[in-house]
């Protein structure tokens, strides 16, 4: 989950640039490789919210809001609270999901990639959103999704990732290191004496990378950068934006920008998903346990470098009217998430801004706003079967 104020200020971006470019290249590295599609051709005809025109438009009524979208939802990198944000403007417009077969499952097909049999079959002409855990392969994809889809990804600093897999998944109890004082630590002393090509190793070893379409996560040689430099040039053309979780915030404007979407469509709630707890001080990792990270999972790091670098070109092109309207939506999101703590029972209008018109808020989005993954699934399962679109096997 994204802190609120991680990219509070992006006036620092020099100085943050250079010290996350410092952390990421230092060990095997050459520098890694350094459109828009109409929109959808009519509106679903299921479409049960009503949508403002402010939320429809926005404040520039030449951008015309894209509604074909694919996340890869990259485990314990913040992909949770994104897919709750597409999964909010997927039900209130309508869209067709593509579904796991068995509804609330996260699992579209990992670690073996999208294949038909795990997939909810639905009587559609074709599918608009794709936010479930799956691997990406762009043949499978394009086939599947409607032409139009725009393709995003999050990506977060690898080290921090690793600490968040490495817990989440019990991954030191399964290694026998929970009781010691510093688990990832010691495996980070000697990490490839704990590898194996188990579930619990793939959590461990490139898994952003995996996700993203890497095939061999666990052995990567000197031989293997130029293949790297292909897979992340693919990337690159295949995604319109890749998210970073250190700016969420940021991030989500430029979604913003890219959908031709409202503030309203990216507003979330400030409450941490699946939060974690450490039962442990936080530790401080020697130089050679950092060095070991950076080659076991080197893919990662330049995965990371490579669409960090992106993502703060695209920002600082934007200059001064992007770090403005990064406040101006910061400042909203505040402002709805202060509004629906207090158990509203009336509806609150929200003044409009350079960026957007007003925002009319109600009690039943608050709801909305705080519904996690599953809460979600079940609505847009509920609203295939009502509509007679599912045809379960």
């Amino acid at each position: 989950m994204p802190s609120p104020s991680s990219d509070k200020d992006l006036r620092m971006a020099a100085s943050i640039q250079g010290n996350l470019n410092a952390r990421v290249t230092e060990e095997r590295t050459e520098d890694a490789i350094i459109s828009d599609a109409d929109n959808i051709h009519a509106e679903n005809k299921y479409l049960e919210h009503s949508v403002t025109n402010a939320h429809a438009t926005g404040s520039n009524p030449q951008c015309k809001m894209k509604k074909s979208f694919a996340f890869l939802k990259v485990h314990k990198a913040g992909s949770h609270t994104t897919a709750c944000i597409l999964q909010r403007f997927g039900y209130e417009h309508g869209l067709n999901f593509v579904l796991p077969k068995k509804c609330g499952s996260a699992n579209l097909g990992f670690p073996e990639g999208l294949t038909k049999d795990r997939l909810m079959k639905q009587d559609v002409d074709e599918y608009n959103m794709l936010i479930h855990h799956t691997v990406y392969d762009r043949v499978k994809f394009h086939q599947l999704m409607a032409p139009d889809t725009q393709y995003v990804a999050i990506l977060r600093e690898p080290l921090s990732h690793l600490k968040s897999a490495f817990f989440y998944f019990n991954i030191d109890s399964k290694l026998g290191l929970s009781a010691k004082e510093n688990p990832l630590g010691l495996y980070l002393d000697n990490p490839w004496q704990y590898v194996t090509k188990r579930p619990r190793g793939l959590m461990t070893m490139n898994l952003q990378s995996f996700v993203l379409g890497w095939k061999d996560r666990y052995n990567v040689t000197d031989d293997d950068r130029e293949e790297v430099r292909k897979f992340i040039s693919q990337l690159d053309s295949d995604f319109s934006l890749v998210l970073i979780l250190e700016y969420f915030d940021a991030s989500l404007v430029l979604l913003r920008r890219l959908m031709c979407w409202t503030f309203y469509n990216i507003l979330y709630d400030r409450q941490p998903r699946n939060k974690q707890t450490y039962g442990k001080p936080e530790s401080v990792y020697t130089e050679h346990q950092l060095k070991n990270h950076r080659n076991l999972s080197w893919v990662d790091y330049q995965l990371y470098q490579h669409f960090n670098t992106s993502l703060w070109s695209k920002i600082l092109a934007a200059g001064q009217d992007f770090q403005d309207e990064l406040e101006a939506f910061q400042q909203l999101n505040d402002d709805v998430n202060s509004y629906c703590a207090g158990r509203p029972t009336e509806k609150k209008t929200f003044p409009a801004s350079k960026w957007n018109e007003a925002v009319e808020i109600k009690p039943e989005f608050c709801r909305d706003l705080k519904n996690t993954r599953k809460k979600w699934d079940k609505k847009i399962c509920q609203r295939v079967h009502d509509h007679g679109k599912d045809k379960m096997i």
